[in-house]
C-alpha cells in the first residue's frame, strides 16, 4: 500500500522545520543564485536539456510556495524541508508526494496528469537543502520574477526575444496608471504574470484601505480583483506558470490562456468568448520585440493597420492597402493593445527606444494621435534589462479616445539610474567619498531613479529651456516631426532654441542641405553609406577596409588590419565614388565612435568605408557651405550633442540611423564669417595632411635604407 504524505510528516517528528522558524532573506535572488551556481557545478560535464531542468526547479519552488501558503499556523510544519536520518531518496518520494497531492490534485486542469519532478535526488537534496529555512513569501513580492530571472531569462530571449521585466519597472509602470478596484486589466504578453500580480497588490492595499477591518468585504472585493485579472501567452510553459502562480499567491482562479495574442482569428472558443475587443480599462506588458523574429503571415498581418505600408503625403501620413512582408511584433503590439482597450482605457507598455524617434517609424505616432492621447514617455537607462539584453528601451503610456483633445500635455522623463548595473549588480547611492549612503533606518539606498517617479512625474513642471529637468510635460503640439525621445529635447531642442532669435546664424537640417543640393546624393531621403566586404577577402591586399574604429580625429588611419585586393576594391569604387573633399561620418557602433567625422584628402582616395559610416559629399564650387564648413559644422558641441540625443541602442550595437537627416547645423549667416572658418579648417587639414606625408616618407626611407 503506496505511503501518504500524513505517514511521511508523522515520521520525521524528530527534525521538524516550522512555519515560525523560516528566515527573510534579504536578497532572495542571490540566494537562486547561489543554487543555479551549485547545479551548474554538478551538470557541466554531463549531458542535460536545460530546459526541462529549469521547469523542474520552478516545479520545486512551486512546491515550496504552497507549503509556505497552506500553513497559516506558526506551529505549522514544513513539508519543504530534510528531516532527521532522512536519505535523498526519500525526499524526493515524499516531495513527489506532495507535488501530487497538493498541486497536481488541487490544479488538475493547469498540471498535466504525467507531469512530476523529474529531477535527480541529489539535486532535490541540494535545492531543498538551501532554501529549506527560507520563508520566500516574506523574502519577495514576486518569487517567480526572482526564480525566472535566474533560471528561465536566458531560455526565453533564446526562444523568442522575451525579457524578464525588472521589479521597479514593473511598480513604476502599475502605480502610474494606478488602476481602479473594479476594472479589467490585461497583459497580452504575460509571461509569468509579473504585471498581474502587481497589479493585485496594489488593488488588495486599496480594498483594505476603502475596508478598513471588514473582513467579508475585503475577501468578495478581493476574489471580484483576481476575476479581472486577464493574461495571454504564446507560450504554454509560461502560460501554465503563470495561471499556476496566480491561483496559489491569491487562492483564486486567475484568467491566464495560452494563445498568439496577434492572431485573435484562431483563438480558441473559451477564449474568445472572455478576450474581446475594447473590452479592457487597463492593458500592461512588455511584449518580445526584435527583427530577429518578424511575424510574416499574411492572415495576422492584414487584420493589422500597423502591418500596411504608409506614404507620408502633405505632411500626413497615409494608411496604403499594401502589406509590409513582415512587422516585428512589437509593433503588431501595439495596435493589438489599443483593440484591447475600450473607450478612456489606459496602456503601459515597453518598447524599443528607436520607436520612438526613428523617421521610418513615424507612422506609428500618426496611428496613436488618432486612436487617444500619449500620456507619457518614459526613457529608461541602458542597463534596464541589463545583463539580459542591452536594448535600450522606453515605456509607453497611451490613453484611447473617441473624442481627442486638439491639444493636451504629455509626461516626460529620463531615467539614468535603474539599481543595478550592467552586470545586474545592485547599484547604491554614494556620498562624495565614495562611500554608500545610508536611510535613517541605517539600510543601504539603492540608486534607482524609478522609486516614486509617478510622483515626481505629477508634480513635474512645463519644458523649459532655462532649467536642466529631468522631468518635464510637454504640449503634443510642441513635439517636432513625431520624436518623441525625452533627451532630443533636453539635449536638442533646449541649446538650438537660444540660437533661433539669434540673427548670426540660420538653422538648417542635414535634410535641408540635401532639399537645397548643399549636400549631394541619389536618394534625397538617405545618406550613402560603405559596404561590407566580407572577412573571406581580408588580407588579400593592401587597399585599406576603412572601419569605424580607424576614423579619429578628422583623420583616416590607412594603416587598417583589414586590407584587401585591388580586385576586390574595383568591384566597389564606382559604387562607393569616394572623392578628396568628402567627409565620413561615423552613424554605427560604440557610443564613443558614433559622430566621428575624417575628412578625405588626396591620401585617402584610394579605400573601401564600412556599412557603418556615412559618406557626405558637398557640390563643387559651392560658394555658401564647402567640405571645410561642414567638417566644422559637424563637429560643433551643439550638433554633437544632438547626436548623441538620437542615438539608440538596434540589438547590440549604437546607431543614429536616418535621424541623421533631422541633425540641425548652426550656419554663419554672414557669408565672410563662413569664408573665415573654412580658411581655418582647410589650414588644420593641410597642415595634417602634410605631417601624414612625412610620416609616409620617413617610413618609406627607413625601409629602404
Amino acid at each position: 500500500m503506496p505511503k501518504t504524505l500524513d505517514a511521511f510528516t508523522k515520521e520525521g517528528n524528530n527534525t521538524i522545520i516550522r512555519k515560525k522558524d523560516l528566515i527573510k532573506s534579504s536578497n532572495l535572488k542571490k540566494e537562486f543564485l547561489e543554487i543555479n551556481q551549485h547545479l551548474y557545478g554538478k551538470l557541466k560535464y554531463t549531458e542535460t536539456d536545460t530546459r526541462a531542468r529549469s521547469k523542474e526547479i520552478i516545479n520545486l519552488i512551486l512546491c515550496k510556495l504552497v507549503d509556505e501558503k497552506n500553513n497559516s499556523s506558526p506551529d505549522s510544519v514544513m513539508a519543504f524541508s530534510i528531516r532527521n536520518d532522512e536519505e535523498s531518496h526519500e525526499l524526493l518520494d515524499r516531495l513527489k508526494l506532495f507535488f501530487k497531492e497538493k498541486l497536481k490534485n488541487k490544479y488538475k486542469d493547469i498540471i498535466d496528469e504525467n507531469e512530476n519532478i523529474n529531477l535527480n535526488k541529489e539535486l532535490v537534496a541540494l535545492v531543498v537543502e538551501k532554501l529549506q529555512n527560507i520563508s520566500l513569501l516574506d523574502s519577495s513580492k514576486d518569487v517567480l520574477a526572482d526564480a525566472f530571472e535566474v533560471f528561465v531569462s536566458r531560455l526565453l530571449k533564446e526562444a523568442g526575444g522575451q525579457f524578464f521585466t525588472p521589479a521597479s519597472v514593473v511598480k513604476f509602470m502599475v502605480n502610474y496608471l494606478d488602476p481602479e478596484i473594479d476594472t479589467r486589466i490585461i497583459d497580452p504578453a504575460c509571461g509569468h504574470g509579473g504585471f498581474l500580480l502587481e497589479c493585485k497588490d496594489l488593488l488588495l492595499s486599496k480594498i483594505k484601505q476603502k475596508f478598513t477591518n471588514q473582513k467579508e468585504l475585503i475577501e468578495s472585493n478581493y476574489a471580484e480583483v483576481i476575476s479581472n485579472l486577464y493574461g495571454i501567452d504564446k507560450d504554454s510553459y509560461l502560460a501554465k506558470i503563470c495561471k499556476l502562480y496566480i491561483d496559489i499567491i491569491s487562492q483564486g482562479k486567475s484568467n491566464i490562456f495560452c494563445e498568439d495574442s496577434l492572431d485573435p482569428n484562431n483563438y480558441r472558443k473559451q477564449t474568445l468568448d472572455i478576450i474581446k475587443n475594447d473590452h479592457f480599462d487597463y492593458v500592461f506588458t512588455n511584449p518580445p520585440f526584435g527583427a530577429k523574429i518578424p511575424i510574416d503571415n499574411k492572415e495576422i498581418l492584414q487584420k493589422f493597420d500597423l502591418a500596411h505600408k504608409w506614404d507620408y503625403k502633405d505632411e500626413l501620413w497615409i494608411r496604403q492597402n499594401k502589406l509590409i512582408k513582415k512587422q516585428p511584433p512589437q509593433i503588431l503590439f501595439i495596435e493589438r493593445c489599443v483593440q484591447l482597450l475600450n473607450n478612456g482605457g489606459k496602456l503601459g507598455i515597453v518598447l524599443p527606444e528607436g520607436l520612438f524617434g526613428n523617421p521610418s517609424n513615424r507612422y506609428i505616432w500618426e496611428y496613436l494621435r488618432r486612436k487617444g492621447k500619449i500620456l507619457g514617455i518614459i526613457s529608461l537607462d541602458q542597463n534596464a534589462f541589463q545583463p539580459y539584453t542591452c536594448n535600450k528601451t522606453s515605456i509607453l503610456f497611451f490613453q484611447k479616445l473617441k473624442l481627442i483633445p486638439e491639444n493636451y500635455q504629455i509626461n516626460f522623463a529620463i531615467v539614468d539610474n535603474v539599481g543595478h548595473d550592467k552586470d545586474g549588480k545592485v547599484q547604491y547611492k554614494l556620498n562624495k567619498d565614495g562611500s554608500i549612503k545610508y536611510d535613517l533606518e541605517n539600510e543601504p539606498i539603492i540608486n534607482n531613479d524609478l522609486l516614486n517617479l509617478h510622483l515626481k512625474i505629477n508634480e513635474s513642471n512645463e519644458f523649459s529651456y532655462l532649467e536642466e529637468q529631468d522631468v518635464f510635460k510637454l504640449n503634443i503640439n510642441q513635439i517636432k516631426n513625431n520624436i518623441f525621445i525625452p533627451s532630443y529635447y533636453t539635449g536638442v531642442e533646449k541649446p538650438l532654441k537660444s540660437l533661433e532669435e539669434n540673427q548670426s546664424f540660420i538653422l538648417l537640417s542635414v535634410a535641408d542641405l540635401i532639399e537645397k543640393g548643399i549636400i549631394y546624393t541619389k536618394n534625397k531621403e538617405y545618406l550613402p553609406r560603405g559596404d561590407e566586404i566580407g572577412s573571406q577577402v581580408y588580407g588579400l591586399g593592401d587597399v585599406p577596409f576603412i572601419r569605424t574604429s580607424e576614423i579619429n580625429n578628422w583623420e583616416i588611419n590607412l594603416n587598417s588590419h583589414k586590407k584587401t585586393s585591388e580586385e576586390v576594391y574595383n568591384q566597389f569604387k564606382e559604387k562607393q565614388d569616394l572623392e578628396i573633399g568628402d567627409i565620413l561620418l561615423v552613424k554605427d557602433g560604440g557610443p564613443n565612435l558614433i559622430g566621428k567625422t575624417a575628412y578625405i584628402t588626396e591620401l585617402d582616395t584610394k579605400i573601401i568605408i564600412q556599412s557603418h559610416i556615412y559618406k557626405i559629399k558637398t557640390l563643387k564650387n559651392n560658394e555658401d557651405i564647402d567640405p571645410y564648413l561642414l567638417l566644422y559644422l559637424l563637429n560643433l558641441n551643439i550638433v554633437q550633442k544632438q547626436i548623441r540625443a538620437i542615438t539608440f541602442v538596434q540589438g547590440t550595437i549604437s546607431t543614429i540611423g536616418n535621424r541623421i537627416m533631422d541633425v540641425i547645423l548652426p550656419i554663419p549667416s554672414d557669408l565672410s564669417k563662413r569664408k573665415e572658418i573654412s580658411k581655418h579648417i582647410k589650414e588644420i587639414i593641410d597642415n595634417k595632411t602634410e605631417s601624414r606625408k612625412k610620416i609616409l616618407k620617413l617610413s618609406i626611407n627607413s625601409f629602404d635604407d
